[in-house]
């Protein structure tokens, strides 16, 4: 969802926020998901001053990502809250996403979601279980001395 800075000025506030978004034309940017469901979007937007906004947003998707045991999918749910404040200029060294003209909250819940794609993923009941063949190691010097005895 985007809106110019002359559009904000113009709704009526708070600014509502739901709809849905589909990022699965993103997927190159997250390598360890395979797939994402369409990402719900909802939350309210206020005016904090002259071309200063914040939203606060509550975000839910799925992900389906590998097991890092079995290598079957798993669907990993993801939500979160986020509150994003957007400012023209930023004299007070905050964390805000600074802007032109154009806010666009889809790229930030894009940069949201790549933040919080976990490492790995264990699909439940999934066990990791070592099998290797312990060979008896006989070291060639004394491997006469074996057959002696």
């Amino acid at each position: 969802m985007k809106w110019t800075l002359g559009q904000l000025a113009k709704i009526e506030k708070p600014i509502v926020v739901n709809y849905e978004l589909n990022l699965s034309e993103n997927l190159d940017k997250m390598p360890d998901v395979k797939a994402i469901s369409m990402v719900k979007i909802s939350g309210m937007g206020y005016e904090l001053g002259f071309d200063e906004y914040v939203f606060s947003l509550d975000v839910k998707c799925e992900l389906t990502m590998v097991c890092a045991i079995s290598l079957e999918d798993v669907i990993y749910p993801l939500e979160f809250h986020t509150d994003e404040i957007f400012k023209t200029e930023n004299n007070d060294g905050d964390d805000v996403n600074l802007v032109t003209n154009v806010i666009d909250l889809d790229q930030v819940i894009l940069s949201n979601i790549i933040m919080r794609v976990p490492m790995k993923v264990v699909k439940d009941g999934a066990t990791f279980t070592e099998e290797v063949e312990k060979e008896e190691y006989i070291n060639p010097a004394f491997a006469d001395l074996k057959n002696k005895f």
